[in-house]
């Protein structure tokens, strides 16, 4: 029994370091696939149960994966600005396909480029999903599940304007001037943009009323229709210059103590063009100043944007899909979860280098970046897989002799048995 029970070990050892020599040879080959995890062989004695202690039967020996998914890989520098690494725990979410019911995956490789219809996906064809952002950036409600997140498509929005719905002026009114005319005493144009991204021209107009008292006027064009019902009164701090805020002021002129800016908003503005009437800017005047030199504009500056075509999209820290604008407008367009596990390395691999949840894995939770425990997004970076070629080779090195070994087993107790039946 004990010869032969020889052979059986001298065969499992054969079979466990062949499987080790396999892992070995997939670690090599992935060596520079991105986010591979290696596996290692670990070995376990098989024993044979026997009732008497003086016989000794031999056992065997078997090879279970250990899996290194938790063990992270060498980030580098990559020069597109949709590839993405986690910096931590962590696993992107994908998906094969964009509709219908798809299986959920997970995948550290984070080689993300748009394709012909605007989809994220990575090179091994698996598409990136996101939690779509609400106009207001919000993420939706109920996002902790998978239901939730949508594949990331940045071909949605091609274009982008923006409408002013602030401006801001700082000027100095000639105390020298006298009152009295019938036309401005000083007027100053400010490009706005409507609803549509069209230029627009706003125009403030200054009167002179009375001593360190001027009229202003918001109009939709010269001597055209006032946006704020009429001019509206101003007094000037005659030891400072600057507007006299001790008020208090009508409508539509209305100051806060917080900011110390006083703002004049106008009304409804219907440029002609079928954008919507309902735009209303809010001008702030609280730089404008009264002294005895000429009239000056230091700077004149709103908010608002023309029509801007898409000109690159990005993924931050923060996980953001960013898209940028020739009008130098940003929008961001989805967040990035990044699913955490209990036991990722209890996470079953297929191939494309994605897992699937299994039971010693735990239950995904999603999760934004850098919280919870989740790790950091690195943008334009890829992670390397955790091969270590030294050990890799070296490890070769080891199950190479175990297994000559096993073979030196299996020799021995053959010849053995042949000196058994030689015997008369």
């Amino acid at each position: 029994m004990s010869l032969f029970g020889s052979l059986f070990t001298g065969v499992s050892a054969l079979s466990a370091q062949s499987q080790s020599m396999g892992m070995i040879s997939n670690n090599i080959a992935n060596v520079n696939t991105v986010g591979y995890k290696r596996n290692v062989a670990s070995f376990s004695d098989l024993v044979t149960q026997e009732t008497r202690s003086t016989a000794y039967a031999p056992g065997g020996v078997r090879a279970s994966t250990q899996t290194t998914i938790n063990q992270q890989g060498i980030l580098q520098q990559t020069s597109s600005s949709t590839d993405a690494a986690v910096s931590g725990e962590g696993f992107f979410v994908v998906k094969r396909g964009t509709t219908g019911t798809q299986e959920t995956l997970y995948t550290r490789a984070g080689s993300f480029s748009e394709d012909a219809r605007g989809f994220l996906r990575n090179t091994n064809g698996f598409y990136l999903y996101g939690w779509r952002l609400d106009d207001n950036g919000n993420l939706p409600p109920g996002n902790a599940d998978v239901s939730t997140l949508e594949p990331v498509d940045v071909a949605f929005l091609n274009g982008i304007t923006a409408p002013t719905s602030a401006a801001e002026v700082t000027l100095n009114l000639n105390a020298n001037q006298t009152t009295g005319g019938t036309t401005p005493h000083f007027s100053r144009a400010i490009t706005v943009y409507d609803s549509l991204g069209g230029p627009q021209q706003l125009y403030l107009e200054f009167t002179k009323t009375a001593s360190n008292t001027w009229d202003m006027n918001v109009l939709d064009a010269p001597g055209g229709t006032s946006l704020i019902g009429g001019a509206t009164s101003i007094d000037f701090d005659p030891t400072t210059g600057g507007v006299d805020t001790t008020g208090p002021f009508a409508a539509p002129l209305a100051y806060d103590a917080t900011t110390g800016q006083l703002t004049v908003t106008t009304g409804g503005i219907n440029w002609g063009n079928g954008s919507d009437p309902a735009q209303t800017i809010a001008v702030d005047i609280s730089n404008v100043s009264q002294f005895a030199a000429d009239y000056s504009v230091a700077f004149v500056d709103q908010n608002g944007a023309e029509l801007g075509l898409r000109t690159g999209v990005s993924i931050d820290r923060e996980g953001y899909v960013v898209a940028s604008f020739s009008n130098g407008l940003t929008r961001n367009l989805y967040k990035l979860p990044v699913a955490t596990f209990t036991n990722p390395n209890g996470l079953e691999g297929r191939s494309g280098n994605v897992y699937i949840q299994t039971q010693d894995s735990g239950d995904y939770n999603l999760r934004e970046a850098g919280t919870s425990g989740a790790g950091l997004i690195s943008p334009s970076s890829l992670e390397s897989s955790n091969v270590d070629l030294a050990d890799e080779f070296s490890r070769m090195i080891i199950t190479q002799r175990a297994y000559s070994a096993g073979t030196k087993v299996i020799t021995t107790s053959d010849q053995m048995l042949q000196e058994l039946l030689q015997l008369r």
